[in-house]
């Protein structure tokens, strides 16, 4: 037996006056700014801390409680902030500790949190560490992995120790060890040539990063996210890695690299600063849990092992970035299949997460179209985990893949749209440090501020629901209403929400099966979100009627949400 949906408009309120969980981080909905392109307040087209400042209302407006801000400490800016020369400071260009202690007052008084970058795989080669370094000075002789070479070719150059490569050239087979005249040795950098890669056996080096991130908690964030973590340790038997495969894309070679990624010695420097949290937490009385995220690519095995155990912690979350950079549409099957992949192996008693984008492969509306961006939404929020976006996908916003190639650099990165006017108001200056997409006009927080039907008022009522207990804690259940159609339920306590997606490019109807009945504890469904392109409205009544001879239909690539309530 089936049961279609009949709409009939009705008022609907949402409850979400609950306690909140001891451990914050597990329902945060967090916020991904790229500080330099997020506002500008002095005119000079480059984001800043002042700027950011000015939109924290914006932020608690949409539902965020989390900000996971990305380097802003001095830079030489040949990898966009990356680089870093200075672990206890603040770029000039972002603006000053004074701008950065009263951002954290502000955010104080709103409630967020704040959660930085730690980028300890590699420095700056301007860094002093890596100057010193070169110069065998005490401590730093050590600080980077140092090597000597292989042996030298016919014109006595000094050839490589191995055939390990770097990220910007492994397709030119580029090595990714470049030799330093002065010291007379090989340094590895697994990024850029201006990114060695820090030694992280070292005990003074150790040291120095725990100072690192007591500095940071003493300014008051609330943790880290750490920065290519995969990478930290090497063989230290510098043995080759297989032959790449070029035809393959990066992540994918990366994670075929035997001796240089996923190193036992890394999971087990990442607990030693897992613990040192834990005990900074225990000693400073701190009121929260400090939060320790990574961000981890690859198979699900892999990144699983990122969680570590009771025991022997890794990361509290190791981010679950299995819809970055996606680009093949899936039907319900193929879905519900994806999801179950993550949530199957997920370690008991562990939280997940969910991510559709990052500064570094853009967000989910490049690789799909806006109504497909709808569709993703629902599912980031509405799992139960903790939400991470990418800042503008809460306005359906792509990547700046328009430009002209002269301003081609990192283009996933362009500016945050404010409104309609020159530059989308982003900087009042002549020029943003990077173009804003010509769809600024459409895509941009004043114009669907005012459109009750945008991305980001249904972004807006995602974030919502997160609120209640049956997103925070319900359980889950999959149905397959058709190849194209799929819904989920989650349910606590006898409220229900289900949501439903027509994944394919035809209308389809939304005949929910029997199973679907059997979570719901009411007769009437109300919707409490839909999608913009959906063509229904969010307080509409549906029905269940089970003989009734024509179900309800859902445009191509739209998603309602409906609760039992």
């Amino acid at each position: 037996m089936k049961f279609v949906l009949l709409l009939f408009p009705s008022l609907i309120i949402i409850s979400d006056v609950f306690a909140l969980d001891k451990e914050w981080w597990k329902h945060a909905n967090i916020y991904e700014i790229y500080l330099r392109s997020f506002k500008d307040s002095d005119g000079d087209g480059i984001g800043d801390i002042n700027g950011l400042i000015s939109k924290l209302d914006y932020l608690v407006y949409i539902g965020v409680d989390t900000l996971y801000l990305t380097p802003f400490y001095p830079s030489s800016m040949a990898d966009g902030g990356y680089d870093i020369t200075d672990y206890k400071e603040i770029d000039s260009v972002y603006g000053t500790m004074e701008d950065f202690e009263q951002l954290m007052k502000e955010m104080n008084k709103k409630g967020l949190h704040l959660v930085i970058d730690l980028v300890i795989n590699h420095s700056s080669d301007e860094h002093e560490w890596f100057q010193k370094s070169i110069n065998k000075t005490a401590p730093y002789t050590d600080y980077y992995v140092w090597a000597n070479p292989k042996g030298y070719d016919s014109n006595g150059k000094p050839i490589p120790p191995n055939n390990w490569f770097s990220v910007e050239a492994f397709r030119e087979s580029g090595s990714a060890w470049t030799w330093n005249v002065k010291r007379k040795q090989f340094y590895l950098h697994q990024m850029i040539k201006k990114q060695p890669d820090l030694n992280l056996r070292n005990e003074a080096l150790k040291a120095e990063i725990k100072s690192i991130m007591k500095f940071w908690l003493e300014k008051g964030v609330s943790g880290f996210r750490v920065d290519v973590p995969m990478l930290f340790m090497e063989d230290e038997q510098l043995r080759d890695n297989p032959p790449p495969r070029l035809d393959a894309d990066i992540l994918t070679v990366f994670a075929e690299c035997e001796y240089t990624i996923n190193q036992p010695d890394t999971f087990r420097f990442i607990n030693e600063l897992n613990v040192f949290l834990q005990q900074y937490d225990r000693k400073s009385r701190r009121k929260i849990q400090t939060v320790f995220i990574g961000e981890t690519y690859g198979q699900v095995e892999i990144v699983m092992k990122y969680y570590g155990t009771k025991r022997f912690p890794v990361f509290n979350m190791p981010l679950n970035y299995r819809f970055v950079g996606m680009t093949g549409y899936l039907d319900a099957y193929q879905l519900r299949d994806f999801l179950r992949a993550w949530l199957d192996k997920l370690p008991k008693h562990m939280h997940s997460n969910w991510a559709l984008g990052n500064h570094d492969f853009g967000r989910a509306a490049h690789y799909f179209n806006t109504e497909y961006n709808s569709i993703l939404l629902a599912l980031v929020t509405t799992l139960r985990g903790t939400l991470v976006v990418y800042f503008g996908e809460e306005l359906s916003m792509g990547a700046n893949n328009l430009v002209i190639k002269d301003d081609l650099r990192n283009p996933h990165r362009s500016p945050m749209h404010w409104d309609d006017t020159r530059n989308a108001c982003f900087t009042f200056g002549e020029k943003s440090w990077l173009p804003v997409h010509p769809n600024y006009w459409r895509h941009n927080v004043q114009t669907q501020k005012t459109n009750e039907n945008s991305s980001l008022n249904y972004f807006k009522d995602l974030t919502s629901l997160r609120k209640t207990d049956t997103v925070k804690h319900g359980d889950l259940k999959f149905h397959i209403v058709s190849k194209w159609v799929m819904a989920y339920s989650r349910t606590y306590k006898g409220i229900s929400y289900i949501v439903v997606m027509n994944l394919g490019t035809e209308t389809q109807p939304m005949d929910l099966y029997d199973d679907v009945t059997n979570v719901i504890n009411s007769t009437t469904l109300t919707i409490v979100a839909c999608s913009p392109n959906s063509g229904y409205k969010k307080g509409y009544e549906m029905k269940t009627t089970p003989n009734y001879p024509t179900a309800s239909l859902l445009r191509p690539h739209s998603v309602v949400v409906l609760s039992s309530r």
